[in-house]
């Protein structure tokens, strides 16, 4: 009889520990946004507002404006391994510019450059701060 009992209570635990550890029961991991309002910059580079989510698959997802968002790009890239992305700035009507955005990201900073978009702020460094590391799965 104890031994039924000792055996039952050992199947339970082991039962509760396969169940806890499913992927089912996983905590889904977030995206983490960053957002900063970049003041003008050495040059004539004019202020910028960036949006910028790393989802949760490492795809970066966002926007960049600019002149008191008059002009905005849509960006689109993929995080790597080393930690190291590539973004593809598109302007949303307007003249229909296109840039390409390379940087790092990582911890409270993401590190950003501007290239082949023909203005002032080609090559020129910014960090941008993480906003917050909770917000909700998905971004569009």
């Amino acid at each position: 009889m104890r031994f039924r009992m000792f055996h039952g209570q050992i199947v339970t635990v082991a039962l509760s520990a396969l169940v806890a550890a499913s992927p089912a029961m996983a905590q889904p991991k977030k995206a983490q946004l960053y957002s900063y309002h970049t003041g003008p910059a050495i040059g004539g580079c004019p202020g910028l507002d960036w949006h910028v989510s790393v989802e949760p698959d490492n795809r970066l997802i966002g926007f960049v404006a600019w002149d008191r968002e008059q002009h905005i790009a849509r960006l689109d890239g993929q995080l790597n391994a080393d930690r190291t992305f590539e973004m593809a700035a598109n302007e949303v009507g307007g003249a229909g510019r296109k840039a390409t955005i390379k940087g790092t990201a990582g911890g409270a900073y993401i590190n950003v450059a501007i290239y082949g978009s023909g203005t002032p702020c080609d090559g020129i460094n910014l960090p941008i701060p993480l906003s917050t590391s909770g917000v909700g799965a998905g971004g569009g």
